[in-house]
């Protein structure tokens, strides 16, 4: 992937895009930007295979939002007007680190919050909303609902009570509402890969890596994690003490640790020898196999990026405010 090509691709697309709303831009380049529908704004997305999937907020009274789109087509409406999403309102819950929204091809996953109340609901093109669950009496020390991972069918969501003692406990929960993993305390990130390969980041910074059928391969207390990813048997991990990227087996051993660009966001995504991130008010991909950092794209004048990530054949990021305006998803084939 040429960082120049796709740098210059996202300065063409911060000035040719308008304010065009429930549209999509596709150039002759392979690159599609996707807009927030008029009366809402992108509060993130999740990108698996060549389908990118958009949570979007309503900025008055309208409902919350999920289209997926199968990349360059137009999107489609997950979510109805008569759906669970839209009687239970609220906003799209992202945390530091997590992800509100997850799709595995052409399904998605998602939590909402309104108040002190949260559901994760689930549904896809062609599907009825259906509500897997709900959570009341929130505050800032739980319960709580996320993150949201999916890849190749398989969507999980992270579900955390508290117990008495206050002790929080839970684990991930896949969309036919089965534990996948337990865990005292609540799970930040997770990452997941087509093979259906896990990790789990504590929020001590220990990882934990398992298999969605039940093999449970390891633990490191002292991975010292803000986000990680698994692709292909490799975890990946971004460092909390150091501007580093380590690369682990399954098991938990560490093989290498590369340097990354200082401040990074606690958020990672890896597909083949690539992994995105972002730092600096910039998308940065990493050759995992190398340690060689290349700058990708700038935000847009005045725009916040949101997240990035990659698959096989694509790389995409999202950016809201200043240029971007209520926002929008650029997608790069790779």
């Amino acid at each position: 992937m040429r960082a120049a090509a796709l740098a210059a691709a996202a300065v063409a697309l911060a000035t040719a895009c308008g304010s065009a709303a429930a549209t999509h831009t596709r150039t002759a380049a392979g690159r599609t930007v996707y807009r927030a529908e008029a009366g809402h704004r992108v509060a993130g997305f999740s990108l698996d295979r060549d389908r990118v999937a958009l949570a979007e907020d309503a900025a008055g009274r309208g409902c919350p939002l999920v289209v997926v789109a199968r990349i360059p087509a137009s999107p489609q409406r997950v979510t109805a007007a008569a759906g669970e999403t839209c009687r239970f309102g609220g906003r799209f819950w992202v945390r530091p680190g997590a992800r509100a929204v997850g799709n595995a091809i052409g399904k998605a996953l998602w939590v909402l919050r309104r108040g002190d109340a949260a559901e994760a609901v689930k549904g896809g093109i062609g599907e009825r909303e259906s509500p897997l669950v709900r959570v009341t009496g929130i505050t800032d020390r739980g319960p709580f609902l996320g993150p949201v991972v999916a890849q190749n069918w398989l969507r999980l969501f992270g579900d955390y009570s508290r117990f008495p003692d206050g002790t929080l406990v839970g684990g991930a929960i896949s969309a036919n509402n089965r534990e996948l993993w337990a865990a005292t305390g609540p799970v930040l990130p997770l990452g997941l890969d087509r093979a259906e390969h896990a990790v789990a980041v504590g929020a001590d910074g220990s990882i934990a890596t398992w298999h969605a059928h039940g093999a449970h391969y390891g633990e490191v207390a002292d991975a010292h994690a803000r986000a990680a990813a698994v692709d292909e048997d490799t975890v990946y991990v971004l460092r909390s003490d150091a501007p580093r990227l380590d690369v682990r087996t399954l098991d938990g051993t560490l093989v290498r640790s590369w340097p990354v660009a200082a401040g990074a966001a606690p958020l990672l995504d890896v597909s083949g020898n690539e992994a995105v991130y972002l730092a600096g008010g910039a998308v940065h991909a990493l050759r995992v196999d190398t340690g060689a950092d290349s700058l990708l794209a700038r935000a847009s004048r005045g725009a916040t990026l949101l997240d990035a990530q990659v698959s096989p054949a694509f790389v995409a990021w999202a950016e809201r405010g200043g240029a971007a305006g209520a926002g929008r998803v650029v997608a790069v084939r790779r």
